[in-house]
């Protein structure tokens, strides 16, 4: 629902959602006609092919968003993408970002990454695991976040305690760090 908000998806259809899904094709089509039937979905042909897309004047439309959006838990998805950074030596994301679809944040920032990480192919995987909402994040060299702590940079400080955060990945042992601080 989410994703054909955020313009990802306009149109479903069934072959596509069997494949994504791993399902039988038949039992998509049971459940897109059962959707279309209540009116959450609707239909149409197009070059002999049936799509499915989202009744935005569906009445309770707002309210499965609501329920979809209070179970939200981005966490396992970001696990499995840095589970393939293993060069990554801290990886910082915040509780925060379990409400992100429903308000901003506060936060200076939602997750901080110390290393080299491809940019464009990190922004394409949060615009998926979030809808398109916009997530602030923040990279350094593990030199510039020596350096950055060394001079007690208030920034990184603030960043590193602000409440929260979860360590994905932490060689360094900073979580340990402000444990003892704290």
């Amino acid at each position: 629902m989410l994703e054909y908000e955020s313009g990802n998806l306009e149109w479903f259809y069934m072959r596509e959602l069997s494949r994504d899904l791993d399902e039988q094709i038949n039992s998509i089509k049971r459940e897109l006609d059962s959707l279309a039937e209540m009116w959450i979905l609707r239909s149409k042909l197009i070059s002999k092919k049936k799509t499915f897309y989202l009744n935005k004047s569906f009445f309770l439309l707002d309210e499965f968003k609501n329920i979809f959006v209070k179970n939200f838990d981005p966490t396992p998805e970001l696990k499995k993408y840095f589970k393939a950074c293993k060069w990554l030596e801290l990886i910082m994301i915040n509780t925060a970002l379990q409400n992100r679809l429903i308000e901003g944040s506060n936060n200076v920032v939602d997750i901080l990454i110390i290393w080299e990480i491809d940019k464009l192919a990190f922004g394409e995987a949060l615009a998926k695991i979030f809808f398109d909402r916009k997530i602030k994040y923040a990279t350094l060299s593990k030199n510039d976040f020596y350096k950055r702590l060394e001079f007690n940079d208030k920034l990184i400080l603030d960043i590193l305690t602000q409440d929260g955060n979860i360590f994905l990945k932490d060689t360094f042992g900073v979580d340990k760090v402000i444990k003892k601080e704290a």
